[in-house]
């Protein structure tokens, strides 16, 4: 679902005025303010738009040239395309494949809370995409949403197990069965996909896990 290509140039009790900290009942892991459906549908629906658009203004516009704004290893003089490359895609197909998975995992995390999809999408991209700048291959370019895409597969698989909570233990089991696939995407299996934006996406995504930490008191 990722891509590298060679070749292409620089290639989340008290009296009544008091605070009130208590446990989740039955275990399960109160959503904030700004999470729920809408949120979830919001922030799926902003995904598929935005990487459809960029991709159709870099093959209208730029004739596929935005592809050159990828993640490419140890060139300094374009560190930015860490930001930029889970915009980019290499053709239709690309972007297809990366379409569904990505707005399901980043709908279900935005469930819980849209900062907190904010919070671990911005990590897994410095993490995924400055790995794979440090650790890629010299002269390719890395682009495509799948760094980001594994990054949030990989805090939906583990946040269950970090916050001790039963029904996103049993949705990580769910979707590891579902895209049980995935793994070899993280090994150099096939040439011309990106392993490395999708180990080092992973990485970040079970580092985010726990690091945004939800469940063990009321509004946290």
């Amino acid at each position: 679902m990722g891509s590298a290509m060679p070749g292409y140039p620089g290639a989340t009790g008290a009296g009544a005025a008091g605070a009130v900290s208590r446990r989740p009942v039955g275990g399960m892991v109160p959503r904030d303010r700004d999470g729920g459906l809408g949120s979830a549908i919001g922030t799926a629906v902003g995904f598929l738009v935005l990487i459809w658009v960029v991709f159709f203004i870099d093959q209208i516009v730029f004739l596929g040239d935005l592809r050159n704004f990828g993640v490419q290893p140890r060139d300094t003089a374009h560190w930015w395309g860490i930001f930029t490359a889970p915009l980019l895609h290499e053709n239709l197909a690309h972007l297809m494949a990366n379409s569904v998975p990505g707005a399901l995992f980043a709908g279900l995390i935005a469930l819980t809370s849209k900062r907190l999809f904010w919070q671990v999408t911005i990590l897994v991209t410095v993490v995924g995409g400055g790995l794979t700048w440090l650790f890629g291959g010299i002269n390719t370019v890395h682009i495509g949403a799948s760094g980001l895409i594994y990054g949030w597969l990989a805090f939906l698989l583990v946040r269950g197990f970090v916050n001790r909570n039963i029904s996103q233990i049993t949705l990580g089991i769910i979707l590891a069965f579902m895209y049980s696939g995935l793994i070899w995407g993280v090994l150099p299996t096939q040439m011309g996909v990106s392993w490395q934006m999708h180990l080092f996406g992973a990485f970040g995504g079970m580092w985010a896990a726990l690091m945004f930490k939800r469940g063990r008191r009321v509004g946290v």
